[in-house]
Protein backbone atom coordinates (compact mmCIF):
# COMPACT_ATOMS: atom_id res chain seq x y z
CA UNK A 1 0.00 0.00 0.00
CA UNK A 2 1.29 3.52 -0.82
CA UNK A 3 0.47 6.95 0.54
CA UNK A 4 -0.08 9.48 -2.30
CA UNK A 5 -0.90 12.35 0.10
CA UNK A 6 2.12 11.93 2.31
CA UNK A 7 0.02 11.26 5.36
CA UNK A 8 2.67 8.96 6.72
CA UNK A 9 5.51 11.53 6.38
CA UNK A 10 7.38 10.14 3.40
CA UNK A 11 10.40 12.11 2.19
CA UNK A 12 9.33 12.19 -1.49
CA UNK A 13 5.56 12.50 -1.66
CA UNK A 14 3.91 12.45 -5.07
CA UNK A 15 6.93 11.00 -6.82
CA UNK A 16 7.02 7.53 -8.15
CA UNK A 17 9.53 5.20 -6.54
CA UNK A 18 9.66 3.15 -9.70
CA UNK A 19 8.40 3.46 -13.28
CA UNK A 20 4.88 2.40 -14.01
CA UNK A 21 4.70 -0.62 -16.21
CA UNK A 22 1.47 -1.49 -18.00
CA UNK A 23 2.32 -5.18 -17.92
CA UNK A 24 2.44 -4.96 -14.05
CA UNK A 25 -0.64 -2.97 -13.02
CA UNK A 26 -0.22 -4.01 -9.44
CA UNK A 27 2.59 -1.52 -9.12
CA UNK A 28 1.34 2.07 -8.57
CA UNK A 29 2.46 4.89 -10.90
CA UNK A 30 2.95 7.42 -8.14
CA UNK A 31 3.37 7.16 -4.44
CA UNK A 32 5.83 6.77 -1.64
CA UNK A 33 7.46 3.81 -0.06
CA UNK A 34 5.13 1.47 1.91
CA UNK A 35 4.05 2.79 5.28
CA UNK A 36 5.56 1.10 8.36
CA UNK A 37 3.60 -1.78 9.95
CA UNK A 38 1.26 -0.69 12.69
CA UNK A 39 0.97 -2.32 16.16
CA UNK A 40 -0.41 -5.87 16.31
CA UNK A 41 -4.06 -6.17 17.12
CA UNK A 42 -5.41 -8.03 20.11
CA UNK A 43 -5.43 -11.84 19.97
CA UNK A 44 -8.65 -13.35 18.72
CA UNK A 45 -10.67 -15.91 20.63
CA UNK A 46 -9.31 -19.45 20.76
CA UNK A 47 -10.76 -21.77 18.18
CA UNK A 48 -12.47 -25.03 18.98
CA UNK A 49 -10.21 -27.95 19.89
CA UNK A 50 -9.48 -30.19 16.97
CA UNK A 51 -10.00 -33.95 16.95
CA UNK A 52 -7.57 -36.17 18.85
CA UNK A 53 -4.67 -37.36 16.79
CA UNK A 54 -3.69 -40.94 16.16
CA UNK A 55 -1.67 -42.39 19.09
CA UNK A 56 1.99 -42.71 18.41
CA UNK A 57 3.88 -46.01 18.47
CA UNK A 58 4.72 -47.66 21.82
CA UNK A 59 8.09 -46.64 23.10
CA UNK A 60 10.87 -49.12 23.89
CA UNK A 61 10.78 -51.02 27.20
CA UNK A 62 12.59 -49.32 30.00
CA UNK A 63 15.58 -50.74 31.81
CA UNK A 64 14.56 -53.18 34.62
CA UNK A 65 14.87 -51.77 38.09
CA UNK A 66 17.13 -53.14 40.78
CA UNK A 67 16.06 -56.34 42.50
CA UNK A 68 14.53 -55.79 45.91
CA UNK A 69 15.82 -57.40 49.10
CA UNK A 70 14.87 -60.99 49.87
CA UNK A 71 11.94 -61.26 52.24
CA UNK A 72 12.01 -63.28 55.43
CA UNK A 73 10.81 -66.89 55.39
CA UNK A 74 8.26 -67.91 57.99
CA UNK A 75 8.66 -71.33 59.62
CA UNK A 76 6.34 -74.06 58.33
CA UNK A 77 4.47 -75.41 61.35
CA UNK A 78 2.26 -78.50 61.14
CA UNK A 79 0.11 -80.20 63.79
CA UNK A 80 1.51 -83.48 65.12
CA UNK A 81 1.44 -85.83 68.08
CA UNK A 82 3.63 -88.70 69.19
CA UNK A 83 3.08 -91.25 71.98
CA UNK A 84 4.39 -94.50 73.43
CA UNK A 85 2.32 -96.98 75.43
CA UNK A 86 4.08 -98.41 78.45
CA UNK A 87 3.07 -101.45 80.48
CA UNK A 88 0.34 -104.07 80.09
CA UNK A 89 -3.05 -103.05 78.72
CA UNK A 90 -6.07 -105.29 78.14
CA UNK A 91 -8.33 -104.05 75.32
CA UNK A 92 -11.87 -105.52 75.34
CA UNK A 93 -13.53 -106.35 72.05
CA UNK A 94 -14.82 -103.06 70.63
CA UNK A 95 -12.73 -101.12 73.12
CA UNK A 96 -10.19 -98.40 72.34
CA UNK A 97 -6.45 -98.41 72.97
CA UNK A 98 -5.48 -95.90 75.66
CA UNK A 99 -2.42 -93.67 75.38
CA UNK A 100 -1.50 -92.68 78.94
CA UNK A 101 2.06 -91.93 77.81
CA UNK A 102 0.84 -88.97 75.76
CA UNK A 103 -0.38 -86.86 78.68
CA UNK A 104 -1.58 -87.30 82.20
CA UNK A 105 -3.84 -84.23 81.92
CA UNK A 106 -6.78 -84.01 79.47
CA UNK A 107 -6.25 -81.25 76.91
CA UNK A 108 -2.45 -81.47 77.00
CA UNK A 109 -0.65 -83.12 74.09
CA UNK A 110 2.63 -83.27 72.20
CA UNK A 111 2.36 -80.74 69.40
CA UNK A 112 -0.25 -78.29 68.18
CA UNK A 113 -3.46 -78.66 66.20
CA UNK A 114 -4.47 -82.09 67.58
CA UNK A 115 -6.49 -82.33 70.77
CA UNK A 116 -6.24 -85.33 73.09
CA UNK A 117 -8.91 -86.09 75.69
CA UNK A 118 -6.43 -87.85 78.00
CA UNK A 119 -8.15 -91.19 77.42
CA UNK A 120 -8.33 -92.63 73.89
CA UNK A 121 -9.63 -90.00 71.42
CA UNK A 122 -7.76 -87.54 69.20
CA UNK A 123 -9.60 -84.59 67.64
CA UNK A 124 -8.32 -82.81 64.53
CA UNK A 125 -8.25 -79.01 64.99
CA UNK A 126 -6.81 -78.07 61.58
CA UNK A 127 -8.19 -79.69 58.42
CA UNK A 128 -5.72 -81.27 56.01
CA UNK A 129 -3.96 -84.44 54.89
CA UNK A 130 -2.66 -86.52 57.80
CA UNK A 131 -0.48 -89.58 58.17
CA UNK A 132 -1.30 -91.98 61.01
CA UNK A 133 0.82 -94.96 62.07
CA UNK A 134 0.17 -97.16 65.09
CA UNK A 135 2.23 -100.18 66.20
CA UNK A 136 0.84 -102.47 68.93
CA UNK A 137 2.76 -105.30 70.67
CA UNK A 138 0.70 -108.39 71.53
CA UNK A 139 1.34 -110.19 74.80
CA UNK A 140 1.96 -113.93 74.93
CA UNK A 141 -1.15 -116.03 75.40
CA UNK A 142 -3.59 -114.10 73.22
CA UNK A 143 -6.06 -115.96 71.06
CA UNK A 144 -5.15 -116.04 67.34
CA UNK A 145 -6.55 -113.66 64.77
CA UNK A 146 -6.11 -110.30 66.52
CA UNK A 147 -7.49 -107.38 64.49
CA UNK A 148 -7.36 -103.64 65.18
CA UNK A 149 -8.83 -100.74 63.18
CA UNK A 150 -8.69 -96.98 62.97
CA UNK A 151 -12.03 -95.46 63.92
CA UNK A 152 -12.92 -92.15 62.23
CA UNK A 153 -16.01 -90.49 63.69
CA UNK A 154 -17.41 -93.91 64.56
CA UNK A 155 -16.58 -95.51 61.20
CA UNK A 156 -14.16 -98.45 61.19
CA UNK A 157 -11.41 -98.26 58.51
CA UNK A 158 -7.86 -99.51 57.79
CA UNK A 159 -7.98 -102.92 59.50
CA UNK A 160 -4.73 -104.69 60.37
CA UNK A 161 -4.46 -108.19 61.80
CA UNK A 162 -2.01 -110.64 63.35
CA UNK A 163 -3.13 -114.24 62.92
CA UNK A 164 -0.86 -115.49 65.68
CA UNK A 165 -1.40 -114.93 69.38
CA UNK A 166 1.72 -112.80 69.76
CA UNK A 167 3.84 -110.36 67.72
CA UNK A 168 2.84 -106.95 66.38
CA UNK A 169 -0.13 -105.30 64.71
CA UNK A 170 0.73 -102.31 62.49
CA UNK A 171 -1.94 -99.85 61.36
CA UNK A 172 -1.21 -97.09 58.86
CA UNK A 173 -3.36 -94.66 56.90
CA UNK A 174 -3.07 -91.41 54.96
CA UNK A 175 -6.25 -89.40 54.57
CA UNK A 176 -7.92 -86.02 54.60
CA UNK A 177 -9.48 -85.12 57.95
CA UNK A 178 -11.80 -82.17 58.42
CA UNK A 179 -11.72 -80.00 61.51
CA UNK A 180 -13.47 -81.79 64.36
CA UNK A 181 -12.72 -85.33 63.09
CA UNK A 182 -12.28 -87.79 65.98
CA UNK A 183 -9.82 -90.70 65.75
CA UNK A 184 -9.41 -93.82 67.90
CA UNK A 185 -7.66 -97.21 67.67
CA UNK A 186 -10.22 -100.02 68.20
CA UNK A 187 -9.95 -103.74 68.97
CA UNK A 188 -12.10 -105.50 66.37
CA UNK A 189 -10.92 -109.06 67.04
CA UNK A 190 -14.12 -110.49 68.51
CA UNK A 191 -12.32 -111.09 71.81
CA UNK A 192 -10.21 -109.20 74.33
CA UNK A 193 -6.56 -108.62 73.41
CA UNK A 194 -3.69 -108.03 75.83
CA UNK A 195 -0.90 -105.65 74.86
CA UNK A 196 2.43 -105.74 76.63
CA UNK A 197 6.04 -104.69 76.21
CA UNK A 198 8.98 -107.02 76.36
CA UNK A 199 11.62 -107.10 79.05
CA UNK A 200 14.08 -105.38 76.69
CA UNK A 201 15.31 -101.95 77.70
CA UNK A 202 13.27 -99.00 76.36
CA UNK A 203 10.76 -101.29 74.69
CA UNK A 204 7.14 -100.15 74.48
CA UNK A 205 3.71 -101.74 74.37
CA UNK A 206 2.82 -99.59 71.39
CA UNK A 207 3.53 -96.42 69.52
CA UNK A 208 1.32 -93.92 67.70
CA UNK A 209 2.39 -91.05 65.41
CA UNK A 210 -0.09 -88.66 63.79
CA UNK A 211 0.94 -85.58 61.80
CA UNK A 212 -0.37 -83.19 59.15
CA UNK A 213 1.68 -82.80 55.96
CA UNK A 214 -0.47 -80.91 53.41
CA UNK A 215 -3.60 -78.80 53.00
CA UNK A 216 -5.17 -81.24 50.54
CA UNK A 217 -4.38 -83.74 47.80
CA UNK A 218 -4.36 -83.21 44.04
CA UNK A 219 -6.64 -86.14 43.33
CA UNK A 220 -8.81 -88.48 45.36
CA UNK A 221 -8.98 -92.10 44.24
CA UNK A 222 -11.56 -94.37 45.79
CA UNK A 223 -11.30 -98.12 45.33
CA UNK A 224 -14.41 -100.18 44.67
CA UNK A 225 -14.65 -102.64 47.57
CA UNK A 226 -16.57 -105.88 47.06
CA UNK A 227 -19.66 -106.17 49.20
CA UNK A 228 -18.93 -107.72 52.57
CA UNK A 229 -15.31 -106.57 52.71
CA UNK A 230 -14.10 -103.76 54.96
CA UNK A 231 -12.78 -100.46 53.65
CA UNK A 232 -9.07 -99.70 53.94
Amino acid sequence: MTDRNNTCGCEKPGKPDWPWRPERPEFPSFGCRPCPTGPAGADGMDGATGPQGIPGPVGPQGIPGERGPTGSVSPLLQPFMNSNIKGKQIIPNGGAVKFPGLSETPGQFHGEGIEYDGEDTFTIKQAGLYSLTCVLSLDNGNLPDNTFNIEIDGNIVAPAANLAGTGEVVLTRVGYYAEGTKLRIINHSGHAVTLNNSSATNSSTGHLALFRFADSGTEKIRMVIPEGEMEN
